[in-house]
């Protein structure tokens, strides 16, 4: 994948991992081995015990003199005991909410949300995707077949962890944070560590232009064999169904997985709204029922992997700062490929039939659905 609006570094290592038990560990371990400086962006961040035990690890940090560094958005973490932030305040932590709403005068442009998932630590080790700071993503939703969250998350080495804390930054600085040494805290770039040629694609509602949207939209139209999806939340806008539909049509494999258990319904309705267009056009669609998925992967021709933080909807394109991460060479998108697709063994295919079978209530509550996603 080339592109000018990027920066590739080389020499980076890619660590995936499946569900929110391991990749949580793996966070946990790295905060409590930081002796210079954590960084953490999250946008959720609970009070319950997979948060405590996380505040509790970064109060003991900040204790030992490490700085510690916390930017949560207050959407997100509606219901977050703001007690609980007190140790580590009281430790020498820094902790901002990115844009509360006071009431009775909501911040402007309150649907812009900080959904960026960041930790990096020492400014050595990086971690992103979609993997927020709560119980859910060890315990499961009601229903499914396994209290395992089914989830996308990476762990990252070599200079690309510094094109990731500089992201971090950004996100402070908007948040209010207090002033910092930019060039001070980034310090030299990490050495290489691995076979990756990695880039960090930050977007968000005040850049130029819709970059995440933009690139799914060129990667597809520029697919020659290939392009897999795994996404939660499915209401992308035109423009990427016109290119997924067109790309299908000219024979490329485009397969499509999304949750069948959801923490958001309405979604799931609207994505049953636009799916039929896509079945038509041979795109294969599938629904994963055995816990909740909520991974945002994609692969094309099986030589470079997307993931991160965006789901493929217009919350993500148009109104959120997102944060995500392209990797080519390595073992990294071949791993990304075979976890989609060992995803899509064990899901459920939806086609044409299935969907003309609902009643048409059900289609209408759908059909709803999606126009009320459009236009919000």
């Amino acid at each position: 994948m080339r592109s000018r609006r990027l920066r590739f570094t080389e020499g980076n290592r890619v660590e995936l991992f499946d569900t929110g038990r391991e990749g949580l560990a793996a966070m946990l371990h790295a905060i409590e081995a930081a002796t210079t400086r954590i960084h953490l962006e999250t946008y959720i961040l609970r009070s319950d015990e997979v948060g405590r035990h996380f505040l509790s690890a970064l109060t003991e940090r900040a204790s030992a003199g490490v700085d510690v560094r916390v930017l949560y958005d207050s959407i997100g973490s509606r219901g977050l005991d703001a007690t609980a932030l007190e140790p580590l305040r009281r430790a020498g932590g820094e902790v901002l909410a990115f844009n509360p709403i006071v009431l009775p005068y909501p911040t402007f442009a309150p649907r812009r949300r900080d959904h960026r998932k960041i930790l990096v630590v020492d400014g050595r080790l990086g971690f992103t995707g979609g993997l927020n700071i709560g119980v859910e993503y060890i315990a499961g939703i009601p229903g499914s077949e396994t209290e395992e969250w089914r989830d996308a998350h990476v762990r990252l080495q070599g200079p690309v962890v510094r094109d990731l804390e500089a992201v971090f930054l950004e996100s402070w600085f908007r948040a209010d944070g207090p002033g910092l040494p930019w060039d001070a805290l980034l310090g030299p770039e990490p050495a290489p560590a691995g076979d990756a040629r990695c880039a960090v694609l930050p977007d968000g509602p005040v850049y130029r232009r819709r970059r995440m949207r933009d690139l799914i939209v060129s990667a597809v139209e520029s697919a020659r064999s290939e392009v897999l999806l795994e996404s939660p939340y499915f209401a992308p806008g035109r423009r990427v169904l016109d290119a997924l539909s067109r790309a299908s049509e000219r024979g490329v494999r485009i397969e499509l997985l999304l949750a069948g258990h959801t923490d958001h319904p309405v979604l799931r309705r609207a994505a049953r709204s636009i799916v039929p267009r896509l079945l038509h056009a041979g795109v294969r669609v599938y629904e994963y029922e055995r816990a909740m998925m909520h991974a945002k992967l994609v692969v094309f021709d099986g030589h470079w992997g997307l993931l991160g933080t965006s789901n493929l909807d217009r919350q993500s394109f148009e109104h959120n700062f997102e944060v995500n991460l392209i990797v080519e060479g390595g073992s990294t998108p071949a791993r990304i490929g075979d976890r989609i697709l060992a995803d899509i063994a064990g899901a459920r295919a939806i086609d044409l039939a299935s969907l003309a079978a609902r009643g048409p209530v059900e289609r209408f509550v759908d059909r709803l659905a999606s126009l009320v996603l459009y236009f919000v």
